[in-house]
């Protein structure tokens, strides 16, 4: 068998889940050797740097994030490439603002794969998302409502103009 066999749809699943498993990998081994209060220091830091680069790629591609429809629309695509497919929905969508629910989540379904605990998740993916969006337009703020890792049944999400 030659990698090219492989499907390329297959093996992007197969990294990015690959990906997904090291980091949870590093954080578990992380927490045991350096405590608890460190770790969540290192881990904000290099999560808040990780959704600032979203724009980077989205400039790489040439994606536009003028408006709340374009911002989330690039941070969902570029999402999805480093994590995974999502399952989600539209509630809401104009130039201001932008409701999305998620229902499957790859970086959550990972985690209950390999038993690990989920620590930190519904901070950090906070990070990570309003640093990505605020990031891709200034203008525009993120913030969750609901969150599967926190115990919800679904995560759900506003992309809006800043007040």
């Amino acid at each position: 068998m030659e990698l090219e066999d492989i499907p390329a749809e297959v093996r992007w699943e197969i990294a990015t889940k690959a990906a997904l498993a090291s980091a949870i990998g590093y954080n578990m081994a992380f927490r045991e050797i350096l405590g608890e209060e460190t770790v969540q220091k290192v881990e904000e830091a290099i999560t808040a740097e990780g959704g600032k680069e979203l724009k980077n790629i989205a400039d790489s591609l040439g994606l536009p994030a003028e408006n709340a429809i374009e911002v989330d629309d690039a941070y969902g695509f570029i999402g999805m490439a480093i994590v995974g497919k999502m399952e989600y929905e539209t509630l809401e969508a104009n130039k201001d603002r932008v409701v999305q629910r998620i229902t499957s989540c790859p970086n959550l379904n990972t985690h209950k794969d390999m038993n690990a605990p989920i620590i930190s998740m519904p901070h950090l993916c906070q990070v990570y998302s309003s640093c990505a969006v605020e990031e891709l337009n200034p203008k525009y703020t993120h913030s969750f409502s609901k969150r599967m890792c926190a115990g919800d049944e679904y995560c759900q999400y506003t992309i809006e103009l800043k007040k």
